[in-house]
C-alpha cells in the first residue's frame, strides 16, 4: 500500500498566509525602528545609542517559536537572517544561530512514497536496507543511511521534506508581499535592499531543493579536488538522482565538532584545521566558487592512510560564487587597505554594493580611517592574539550605525568564512587563520612571483597600447596643421568669413602643442599617482618633457 503526502487545503494556506505575513511584518518593522533610531542618533553624533537588544529578542524569540512550528522556509530564512551581522546584533543573532538544530524529522512513510514515485519502484528493489531514522534533518530535506540492492554498496538518501515544493512557493510569494507592504511606506533602502535580498534568498532555496542541481555541484567539486589527496568529494550515483531525491556515497568519518573521536584516532586538530582553511582558501581566491554551508555537520574527517587527515565534504545545495568583476573590486579593496588608502577602500566597497545611495561617504572613511589605524600593519602574531568575536562585534557596531549594509550575494561568503572561522578555532584554538590566508591572499592580489609576472604583462601591454596611442597623435595633429596651411580645412571665427588666415595657423600649431604638453604631464600625474602604472606615467612624463623641450627650442 503507497502512503501519499496529501497536499495543503486553501484553508490551510491562507491560514499559513496570515501567521507568516505578520511575523514577518512585525519583525522587519522591529529590525527597521531599531536600526533607524540608532543611524538618526549616530547622525546627531551620539554615536553612543545602541540597538534594543531586549527589543530585539523577544521580537526574534517570537519568529524563532513560528518558525519551528512552521518549518521548511522559516527555518531558511531565520538562518539566512543569523548572517546577516550588519542588520542584528549579537545578542539577537544568538537567539537563530541554533534554528537548524531544531527540525524535527518527516515521517518514515514519506521517505518511502518519495523514492518509490521518483523512481517507479518498489523500494526493496532499489535499498536492502533503510534505515528508518534520519541520520540529518534539515529544514528543506532530511538524510537515510541505505545499501544499495544492486551493489551492495553503502550510500546516503537526501530526501525532500513533505509538500516542499508548495511550501516554498507559498512562503516565497508571502515573503514577497511583506517586502512590498514595507517598501510601500518606509524607505529601507539606506541600509538593506529589501528585494535585492529577496531575489538572493529565492535563488538560493530553489537552487537548494532542486537535487539534479545539487548532484552537479558536487561533481564540480569532485572534479575540482581530484588532484588533491587530503580532500575528499563523495561521488553520485547519477542513475539515482531526481529533482526530490539525490543519492550519495556514505562518508564513513568523524564529525569535526567531535573532538573526543578525534583524540581516539589519535588525529592533530590542528592540521585538520589548517587542511580544511586552505581548502576554502583555494574556493574562494582562485576557483571562485565554494562550499557555502561549512558548518561542522557537513565536514568529516576520514581515518588517515598515512599521509594525515582527509577531510570530507558534504551537501551540495548551498554554494556561492565570485564572478571576475567582484574578484576585481575585491582586489581593488585589498590594494587600498594595504595602502591605507581610505578613500579608494570606499570606493571599491561602493563598487561591491556594501554601501548605498545616499551614504555620507566622509563620514563613513573617517571610520574606515580608524580602522586603518588601529588593525593595519600588524604582525601574524599581533593577529594572532587578537580577539576575533571582539573584532567583528566592534565592525557591527560600526556597520549597524552606519548607511552601509552586505549585499546579498556575499552574504553566503561572510556566512561561509565566519563558520570557517568558528570551526577551525574549535578545532584547534592555537590556529592561526591569519597566516593561512597569507599566502592564498598574496596569489589573489598577484603578489607571488607567478602573479608578478602576469601583472608586468598587463603593465606592458598597457604601456605599449598608451606608447602607440600617444606616438600617433603628434603626426595626426600635423597632418591636420598641414591641411589647414594647404587650406583643405577652413577656421571659421564668429563675425567673419571663412578664410585661410596665415596669420592664424602658428597660434593654432602652438596652441595644439600646448594642448598636448598639459594632457601628457596630467596623463603621467594620473597614471602613476591614482591608477599606479608607474611604466605608463613616466613615458607620459618623458613625453611632456620632450614636448615642452621643442617649444623652448623653437622659441
Amino acid at each position: 500500500m503507497r502512503i501519499r503526502t496529501p497536499g495543503i487545503s486553501w484553508v490551510s494556506q491562507m491560514e499559513r498566509f496570515v501567521q507568516i505575513s505578520w511575523l514577518l511584518l512585525w519583525t522587519m518593522w522591529v529590525i527597521y525602528r531599531e536600526r533607524r533610531r540608532v543611524m538618526d542618533a549616530h547622525a546627531r553624533g551620539n554615536y553612543a545609542v545602541r540597538p534594543d537588544s531586549e527589543v530585539l529578542i523577544r521580537a526574534l524569540m517570537a519568529f524563532r517559536e513560528t518558525a519551528v512550528r512552521c518549518g521548511v522556509l522559516m527555518i531558511k530564512l531565520g538562518q539566512f537572517l543569523s548572517s546577516r551581522v550588519d542588520l542584528l546584533p549579537e545578542q539577537a543573532i544568538a537567539v537563530l544561530s541554533s534554528l537548524q538544530d531544531e527540525v524535527p524529522p518527516a515521517p518514515f512513510a514519506h521517505v518511502v512514497e518519495i523514492i518509490e514515485s521518483e523512481l517507479g519502484r518498489p523500494i526493496e528493489d532499489v535499498f536492502s536496507v533503510l534505515e528508518r531514522k534520519c541520520t540529518a534533518a534539515a529544514s528543506l530535506g532530511q538524510v537515510h543511511k541505505a545499501i544499495l540492492a544492486s551493489t551492495g554498496e553503502t550510500v546516503a538518501v537526501k530526501i525532500q521534506r513533505p509538500n516542499c515544493d508548495q511550501l516554498v512557493r507559498l512562503d516565497l510569494r508571502t515573503l514577497k508581499f511583506v517586502i512590498w507592504v514595507i517598501t510601500r511606506f518606509v524607505n529601507t533602502h539606506n541600509f538593506i535592499d529589501l528585494m535585492a535580498v529577496y531575489d538572493e534568498f529565492q535563488r538560493t532555496v530553489y537552487e537548494e531543493i532542486d537535487y539534479v542541481r545539487e548532484a552537479a555541484n558536487a561533481k564540480r567539486f569532485k572534479e575540482m579536488f581530484k588532484d588533491d589527496p587530503m580532500i575528499y568529494i563523495p561521488r553520485v550515483y547519477e542513475e539515482y538522482v531526481s529533482q526530490r531525491m539525490l543519492v550519495l556515497e556514505w562518508i564513513d568519518g568523524i564529525k569535526v565538532s567531535d573532538y573526543a573521536a578525534l583524540a581516539a584516532e589519535g588525529i592533530d586538530n590542528l592540521e585538520v584545521a589548517e587542511r580544511a582553511v586552505r581548502a576554502y582558501f583555494y574556493q574562494f581566491f582562485e576557483v571562485g566558487f565554494f562550499h557555502a554551508d561549512p558548518h561542522p555537520g557537513n565536514l568529516f574527517v576520514k581515518r588517515s592512510t598515512g599521509d594525515g587527515p582527509v577531510i570530507a565534504l558534504v551537501d551540495f545545495g548551498m554554494v556561492g560564487t565570485l564572478t571576475r568583476e567582484m574578484k576585481r573590486s575585491m582586489k581593488e579593496m585589498f590594494m587600498a587597505f594595504i595602502e591605507r588608502d581610505t578613500r579608494s577602500l570606499v570606493n571599491a566597497l561602493v563598487k561591491l554594493g556594501f554601501i548605498g545611495e545616499g551614504a555620507n561617504l566622509a563620514t563613513i572613511e573617517r571610520v574606515m580611517s580608524l580602522l586603518l589605524e588601529r588593525y593595519h600593519g600588524m604582525t601574524l602574531g599581533e593577529m594572532r592574539e587578537l580577539d576575533i568575536p571582539e573584532v567583528l562585534r566592534e565592525i557591527g557596531h560600526l556597520l549597524y550605525g552606519q548607511p552601509v549594509r552586505i549585499p546579498a550575494q556575499f552574504a553566503a561568503t561572510g556566512r561561509a568564512v565566519g563558520t570557517l572561522i568558528g570551526v577551525s578555532t574549535g578545532l584547534a584554538p592555537e590556529f592561526n587563520f591569519a597566516e593561512v590566508a597569507t599566502a592564498y591572499a598574496r596569489k589573489f592580489l598577484g603578489l607571488d612571483v607567478e602573479g608578478m609576472g602576469q601583472t608586468l604583462q598587463q603593465l606592458s601591454s598597457q604601456l605599449l597600447a598608451t606608447g602607440r596611442a600617444l606616438m600617433t597623435l603628434p603626426s595626426s595633429l600635423e597632418q591636420l596643421i598641414s591641411r589647414l596651411e594647404a587650406g583643405q580645412i577652413e577656421v571659421k571665427f564668429a563675425g567673419s568669413e571663412s578664410r585661410k588666415d596665415d596669420s592664424v595657423l602658428p597660434s593654432v600649431r602652438g596652441l595644439i602643442w600646448m594642448f598636448m604638453f598639459v594632457v601628457s604631464l596630467a596623463g603621467g600625474i594620473f597614471l602613476m599617482t591614482y591608477a599606479h602604472l608607474f611604466m605608463p606615467g613616466w613615458f607620459s612624463l618623458g613625453l611632456a618633457g620632450l614636448i615642452l623641450l621643442g617649444l623652448l627650442v623653437k622659441n
